[in-house]
């Protein structure tokens, strides 16, 4: 009766273990981590709980039975059975907890120890990852920003190119679409979509872009320079923004073939040497005046004529007669010498540090626009008035480029920046 009853109140035991087990389970504020720690426990109970049990039983049991041996008749031998079960249990239940309570102890340490790390390793890795969608949601509108900036960059020398310079370029020289690559562009920027904005963008300065298509197209007239024409051509952009005003108005003058303008002329900056190598660019000229030529303040009075709008007439009256066929002749010959003239001041604007760093700068541009060592004196000769012999196309292109890098210059919008972003 006795082992009946302990085995009824252990099974009711198990009961309640499971209905409390379940519950912990489907309630809400159990977590994780304590579910994992239940697992580390014997039958997700306290430690000992399970030996005080066995011990429980066994002393329920078993003391009964040592205690009415003799009622029972049970002989000496199972008596000392019993007697050794129980003391045995008994020893090891309360032996085990007064020998071991150090290494009981370092274990939970090491367990809270191990809890406490993953609860921090969990820690640091939600502040990582709140940080780094702080960061990114920071940097978001910089991004969206920048990618703005690029468009409306792009957007404005496209419409100066495609506006305002198209009707007056011959037909090939802008691409066919560059409207609808307006178009789309200002819907991007008025809608305000970073992935529209950005197709956009890479539409502008792609190869078909227009400011990649009107380099391209005044490339055949640029190549003289270490890199390609269309380094050439980058080339050319740079060193006419960082000019000078002065050094601006002889560059556009040159490359445009403007009429003579004295205010283009520093006096003072014209050598007899400049006015000597001027008139050898113009043969015969200098042949006609060869006789002239070493005469006592020779190059100082023909640069005086030149800078004068009356300078043809007062060289006929000087030294026309028997040298020149004509008044005609010496007009179209002071003419010629004044380009010259001009270009030789215009080259000097152009010094070889302004041509060094315009090409370093260009290095993180496209491949095809980076200047490769260029020689400083092969872009000088770059300032001369396109050739009548290229390509009508090239000599357009290139007047556009001209009348494009004054406009930039106005706007201080540095091409270069343009041309790092552009891929022709």
């Amino acid at each position: 009766m006795l082992i009946f009853l302990v085995g009824l109140a252990f099974a009711a035991f198990l009961w309640w273990l499971a209905a409390r087990s379940f519950a912990m389970l489907n309630n809400p504020a159990t977590t994780a981590e304590q579910i994992a720690a239940m697992r580390e426990l014997p039958m997700a109970l306290p430690e000992g709980t399970v030996r005080a049990v066995l011990a429980l039983i066994v002393g329920v049991v078993g003391l009964p039975l040592l205690l009415f041996a003799a009622t029972l008749g049970l002989s000496d031998a199972i008596a000392g059975y019993v007697n050794g079960i129980i003391a045995g249990v008994f020893g090891y239940y309360f032996g085990a907890r007064t020998q071991t309570p150090d290494a009981q102890a370092q274990r939970r340490v090491s367990e809270a120890l191990t809890t406490e790390q993953r609860a921090h390793a969990e820690t640091r890795a939600t502040a990582a990852a709140n940080t780094e969608n702080a960061v990114a949601a920071a940097l978001r509108p910089v991004h969206e920003s920048d990618a703005t900036g690029k468009l409306n960059r792009h957007l404005a020398v496209a419409e100066l190119v495609v506006e305002g310079l198209g009707s007056a370029l011959p037909g090939g020289i802008i691409p066919q679409g560059a409207t609808n690559l307006l178009r789309q562009a200002r819907q991007a920027l008025s809608g305000g979509d970073i992935s529209a904005i950005t197709a956009a963008t890479t539409a502008l300065t792609g190869a078909s872009g227009p400011l990649a298509s009107l380099i391209s197209a005044a490339a055949p007239v640029l190549g003289g320079v270490a890199g390609g024409p269309l380094a050439g051509a980058a080339l050319v952009l740079g060193l006419g923004w960082n000019l000078s005003a002065s050094g601006w108005r002889r560059w556009q003058a040159q490359v445009l073939d403007a009429p003579h303008d004295p205010t283009l002329f520093d006096p003072g900056s014209i050598t007899p040497a400049d006015a000597l190598a001027s008139l050898a660019a113009v043969p015969d000229m200098a042949q006609a005046l060869a006789d002239k030529r070493n005469s006592a303040g020779f190059a100082a009075e023909l640069t005086d004529m030149a800078l004068r709008d009356d300078g043809a007439a007062r060289l006929w009256s000087a030294w026309g007669a028997g040298r020149f066929a004509s008044p005609a002749a010496v007009e179209d010959a002071m003419t010629r010498f004044r380009r010259a003239l001009l270009g030789t001041e215009a080259r000097q604007d152009v010094t070889d540090a302004a041509v060094t760093d315009v090409a370093a700068r260009l290095a993180t541009a496209s491949p095809a626009l980076r200047p490769d060592a260029p020689d400083p004196e092969a872009v000088r000769r770059l300032l001369a008035p396109t050739s009548a012999n290229a390509p009508e196309a090239a000599r357009a292109a290139m007047e556009a480029l001209t009348l494009l890098t004054g406009t930039l210059r106005d706007t201080h919008q540095d091409p270069v920046q343009l041309l790092q972003e552009i891929t022709p």
